[in-house]
């Protein structure tokens, strides 16, 4: 081929022409003042962006004064906030430079900018939002500590104000240390090793912690971390963890649990906790083989202090009784105030029976010196009733009910002084052997009823519940009241027919109510320890559903603290079935378990039920109207329904009504009754007044 001869050589400059039409069409804005800064060329880029045409911008000044004190060699770079002609704003990052004739003179000035709006405006919404993070960081009430993931490094890299605030060490004092120091050597929690696992797996975690501040104060802390991940959301560079000091909460609960579980005069375990203690008194000598004592002790005419020098006489002398009765024993033991003037001690441990005798004969010892009572000398006796595990009985209601017996007889033969149960104190028309062969003839021939003690919506005034509660109608010794055979049937076994025949029996009750045309009604049935533990216990119930035809949306199980407190993971998963089938779960007996409040927000818990002893004296007891009154606002903010049982006084309910108590039951209200009794009173709602 020939070369075309009009094309210039390779290697020299492009014709004028092209050149300007490089710049002319180049997507850079491209602007070329005189060397006093006015516009005398600007290219297409440049008047799209801006709105003008070249002829209004030329001569005008176009560029930053310090740019014109550029030298030759010499440029300039920034970013730059110019106006269209719209008056809208844009950013120019942009590039000038002098332009020098062949002597080396600056002729003009050359300033080849871009259009970077859109990326400057993101960069300033993300330094903002980093900016309004880090502001929400340093201003949380919440303690934040971020730390490194690293396996082997969890240094801190930053704490906020407020952490400072709760711990009271500075960032200086921490940064670069393991969070774990706030724990100190208080390292037996076991939320810790939720953290640790959490740690590992680079997962979020939280936790209730004692952790301790700089001054070695301890406050409680409910820690929550969370993995940080890098840009790619693949890799875990750090943790964020939120301090949240919880102290006061967890004392409040500290507190209610104790005033629920202790005496407000003496300190003493309360009824409630006694309960508890001697239930797990007598678990732990079953497996260990030993004996538990269980002893009650009633102060001779006490009655006399009080007529004397008045309540407050009486009030320093009980105060003075308790703290003697408890230096006599040792840390294992209990020492409880049932009230008035009773005590019970529970002694474990015991190797032999006749070990109790020598702490009755210290007791007596005891209480035989005199008590200060506003500088006078008062001397009290006391008339001691013992009983034994396994010996007299294996539950505490019959440990204490034969202890009682015993501390009778000790009154009835001269006081001061110390008997143990004997069987012939208890005897009945019918022998404990008897007993259980008569219960399982009574099974048979239907000799067990079911009575109905309606529950009263206070604000209503009106029967909206019944709560079914079995009796055995002996046909030789006639009524027999639920302690004497329960506690034989839970150990025979027999509870299982007998708790199924007493749901059965009330189901088929709801629907024959609903037939006649008393539909609505809510019925609650209590469900004993060892039908409670039963592998297919949903299934047994359903099947009773089945059989009857009972809607289970108003059937209430009635459970005890103490019974779903036994093995919380089995018990969640039995609760959760049953829940399942569509009725409700009551809480029985409320306070006088061992359960942690905790427990109420995992637990799928429908109602409570405070128990007769928190109501027995309400109206005249500060004490015991502020723990009913702290249960029914704690149980309201959780959602769950609140009956209040035991209330027999006019005062009682007109009490419970303004703490906000929504049911209650009682003798005030209505007795137990047959089931005939019960349809009559619930057409016509002759209950009490309040």
């Amino acid at each position: 081929m020939n070369a075309d001869k009009s094309a210039p050589p390779i290697g020299s400059p492009p014709p004028w022409d092209v050149l300007a039409l490089s710049v002319q069409q180049s997507p850079f804005l491209v602007v070329i003042t005189n060397e006093e800064g006015h516009l005398q060329y600007c290219n297409e880029s440049y008047c799209r962006t801006s709105g003008y045409i070249l002829e209004e911008l030329l001569g005008t000044a176009n560029l930053l004064d310090h740019v014109l004190t550029l030298t030759a060699g010499e440029q300039w770079q920034g970013d730059v906030l110019s106006l269209r002609k719209d008056r809208s704003e844009y950013w120019v990052r942009q590039i000038v430079s002098p332009l020098c004739d062949a002597e080396g003179r600056i002729t003009h000035l050359v300033s080849l900018g871009q259009d970077i709006t859109h990326s400057k405006v993101r960069m300033e919404d993300a330094e903002q939002a980093l900016l309004l993070r880090e502001q929400a960081l340093v201003s949380s009430s919440n303690g934040i500590m971020i730390t490194r993931s690293d396996e082997n490094d969890h240094s801190i890299v930053y704490v906020n104000p407020a952490f400072e605030r709760i711990t009271g060490y500075s960032a200086n004092e921490v940064i670069g240390r393991e969070g774990r120091f706030l724990v100190r050597d208080d390292l037996a929690q076991p939320d810790l090793e939720e953290i640790r696992v959490a740690l590992r797996e680079k997962r979020e975690g939280q936790a209730l912690l004692r952790n301790y501040r700089k001054d070695g104060t301890q406050f409680w802390n409910e820690l929550h971390i969370a993995p940080v991940k890098d840009s790619s959301g693949l890799a875990t560079t750090h943790f964020v963890s939120v301090i949240n000091d919880v102290s006061e909460r967890v004392n409040y609960q500290k507190e209610l649990e104790y005033q629920a579980t202790h005496d407000s005069l003496t300190g003493l375990a309360n009824r409630n906790l006694l309960n508890d203690r001697i239930t797990q008194a007598i678990a732990w000598a079953n497996r260990q083989k030993l004996t538990v004592g269980v002893m009650l002790l009633d102060l001779d005419h006490f009655k006399l202090v009080n007529d004397a020098s008045g309540h407050g006489a009486g009030d320093q002398m009980l105060k003075q009784v308790a703290q003697r009765l408890s230096s006599c024993i040792r840390d294992t033991d209990t020492v409880a105030r049932l009230g008035g003037d009773e005590f019970v001690i529970v002694l474990t441990d015991l190797p032999e029976t006749g070990d109790v005798d020598l702490i009755a004969e210290k007791v007596l010892g005891s209480l035989a010196r005199p008590f200060d009572i506003d500088g006078q000398d008062v001397f009290v006796t006391a008339s001691v009733g013992i009983s034994m595990y396994p010996r007299d009985g294996d539950h505490g209601e019959i440990l204490l009910r034969y202890a009682d017996m015993a501390m009778y007889r000790v009154k009835e033969h001269g006081r001061n002084s110390v008997r143990q149960f004997m069987p012939e104190m208890g005897v009945t028309a019918i022998s404990r052997m008897n007993m259980e062969g008569s219960m399982r003839r009574g099974l048979e021939r239907g000799e067990f009823k079911l009575h109905y003690q309606p529950k009263i919506e206070l604000a209503t005034q009106r029967i909206v519940g019944v709560e079914a509660l079995v009796r055995w109608q002996h046909p030789q010794i006639g009524l027999i009241h639920p302690i004497e055979f329960i506690p034989l049937a839970e150990e025979s076994g027999l509870i299982l027919p007998l708790g199924e025949w007493v749901l059965a029996e009330a189901c088929r009750q709801q629907v024959a109510w609903k037939d006649q045309g008393l539909d609505g009604l809510r019925v609650a049935i209590n469900m004993s320890p060892r039908q409670f533990r039963q592998e297919d216990l949903a299934e047994r119930v359903a099947a009773v559903f089945a059989q009857t035809g009972a809607d289970p949306a108003c059937v209430t199980l009635e459970l005890t603290e103490s019974m779903v407190m036994q093995d919380v993971n089995s018990t969640l998963v039995a609760l959760r079935t049953l829940k399942n089938l569509g009725l409700t779960i009551s809480l029985d007996d409320f306070g006088t378990g061992y359960s942690s409040l905790s427990y109420l927000r995992r637990f799928p818990i429908d109602e409570l039920k405070i128990d007769k002893s928190f109501i027995n004296d309400i109206h005249e007891n500060a004490d015991d109207a502020a723990i009913a009154s702290a249960i029914i606002a704690m149980a309201i903010s959780l959602g769950l329904g609140v009956v209040a049982e035991g209330v027999e006084r006019k005062e009682q309910a007109e009490l419970l009504m303004k703490m906000g108590c929504p049911q209650v039951q009682g003798y005030y209200f209505g007795r137990p009754m047959d089931a005939a009794a019960f349809a009559s009173c619930l057409r016509e709602q002759r209950v009490g007044r309040v």
